[in-house]
């Protein structure tokens, strides 16, 4: 017997302990066809990794069950393992039999295992991008990280892939999960020259992560004074503008109450169609910019979108209509300060102009506008949850929350309501005194142009004839 063993245990190696407490697991077991197509997806690997085409060619077409897109034990297909490898002959050889570039595993896509490579030439990485942007590949698209092909490229200094990805408009500010755009990848790996490249293109600079720190502070934090010189240089360009540019953007920037308000003028009520723009800019947004604007799309209509009218927009990503969605209900449940509801009320033992009035008095058409949307939206969005909250207890607190929100959005209609009545009666009073203001005298129309000609007529004839008694009854008077 073996002096390690216990006395009263057998040395005998069973399934079971002496004591019968528990069994050995039994080795697994893997059929005939299992074993095959694991010596199969090994073999093509090892093609893959060693760059011999002939070969991948010979297992995939013979081989390798459910063709060019079979995803191995891995979950990554050939396409990703040759992507990921940098072999950019097989890469390309595998698109042209139909490999999808959008097939992914574990939320990796080709295009991130392309960019995630940071051994290969920069020339080989270039084409395998270029290959897959042929084939529509995915670019505004994020791992489970949030991390884009765009910050992977970044972090592994691909400058002529970067430039690749921004002359196909990439989104430069999507976010990962700590906040992180673009421009904060190219200054944690100090990439100078990609982080010129990204100003160029529109990065914002200003943008804060998850912890609240900028670009600078994050070049500063790695000490990286080549780094913050460049984010300096950029954002003292953008506060110092030249006196002929500031005066152009001033110059630019200048525009009438009816850009605010069209259509006013002329009894139409205003689409404010100019806020979406500005809209877009909050909710992250703005590369759609162009696409709402060539719509014609009034605000309302934006107010109001859902998922179908957006694809039918042609808003083909969904983690853009994802994000457009969320914007749009944080618009219409986000509350309202009082001194936007109140105005002048708020105001009442202060001075205030008759431009204060006006303002005031706009901004309420706008208020009333937006309320409206958010009651149709509100309207529509409990018509969805209605079958949900039938059963609820009269205390529940979701109907103790609908309470509170629908008083509390009856004090803001009240508060509008209020506000415009008392600035009825102010501007009542100021029209009685005051002329109209320049840019609201209208061009006159050939019936006022009629008119004034008749009252021409009318007030030279009634002078002509009170001259001509006049001076009758200054000869009568001398004759006498």
């Amino acid at each position: 017997m073996a002096q390690f063993r216990p006395a009263g245990f057998s040395d005998d190696d069973s399934d079971s302990d002496d004591y019968g407490f528990f069994e050995k697991p039994p080795r697994p077991y893997y059929p005939i066809e299992h074993n095959e197509k694991k010596k199969v997806e090994i073999k093509l690997q090892d093609a893959i990794l060693n760059g011999n085409l002939e070969d991948v060619e010979e297992i995939i077409s013979q081989d390798l069950h459910h063709g060019v897109n079979a995803k191995l034990d891995s979950g990554w297909t050939p396409l990703m393992h040759a992507c990921f490898h940098a072999q950019d002959k097989i890469v390309k050889m595998l698109l042209d039999r139909g490999a999808d570039p959008n097939l992914h595993a574990d939320s990796m896509t080709s295009a991130m295992a392309a960019c995630s490579n940071s051994s290969a030439n920069d020339i080989t990485i270039y084409n395998i991008m270029s290959y897959l942007i042929e084939k529509d590949c995915l670019l505004n698209i994020g791992d489970k990280y949030g991390q884009t092909p765009l910050m992977r490229a970044i972090s592994n200094g691909r400058i002529a892939v970067v430039q690749l990805l921004l002359d196909k408009n990439v989104n430069l500010e999507m976010r990962d999960q700590q906040g992180w755009t673009a421009i904060f990848w190219a200054v944690h790996h100090k990439q100078p020259e990609i982080i010129e490249i990204l100003i160029k293109h529109g990065a914002r600079l200003n943008e804060v992560d998850r912890s609240s720190r900028t670009p600078l502070e994050l070049a500063n934090l790695h000490d990286f004074q080549d780094i913050v010189n460049i984010i300096n240089k950029h954002l003292k360009k953008d506060d110092t503008l030249e006196d002929n540019d500031k005066d152009k953007y001033i110059n630019s920037q200048v525009t009438s109450w009816h850009d605010f308000y069209p259509g006013l003028n002329k009894g139409q009520r205003p689409d404010y169609v100019s806020e979406i723009p500005h809209l877009l800019y909050g909710m992250n947004c703005e590369r759609l910019t162009p696409l709402f604007i060539n719509s014609g799309m009034d605000l309302r209509t934006f107010l109001l979108m859902e998922e179908q009218d957006m694809i039918n927009l042609g808003i083909d990503m969904p983690y853009e209509r994802q994000r457009l969605r969320q914007g749009l209900r944080n618009f219409h449940t986000r509350g309202w300060k009082l001194n936007a509801v109140a105005g002048l009320y708020a105001r009442k033992n202060e001075n205030y102009s008759i431009v204060d009035c006006l303002t005031t008095l706009g901004t309420h058409l706008q208020q009333m506008y937006i309320l409206e949307a958010t009651l149709q939206y509100t309207s529509r969005e409990y018509n969805r949850i209605q079958n949900q909250i039938k059963y609820e207890p009269p205390d529940s607190p979701l109907l103790n929350k609908f309470k509170a929100a629908a008083k509390k959005l009856q004090t803001n209609i009240n508060s509008i309501r209020r506000e415009t009545k008392n600035m009825k009666k102010l501007l009542t009073k100021i029209s009685k005194s005051n002329p109209p203001p320049a840019d609201l005298i209208k061009e006159k129309t050939a019936q006022d142009i009629a008119i004034s000609y008749v009252k021409e007529i009318v007030i030279v004839c009634s002078l002509g004839l009170l001259i001509y008694n006049a001076k009758t009854f200054v000869i009568n008077m001398l004759r006498k």
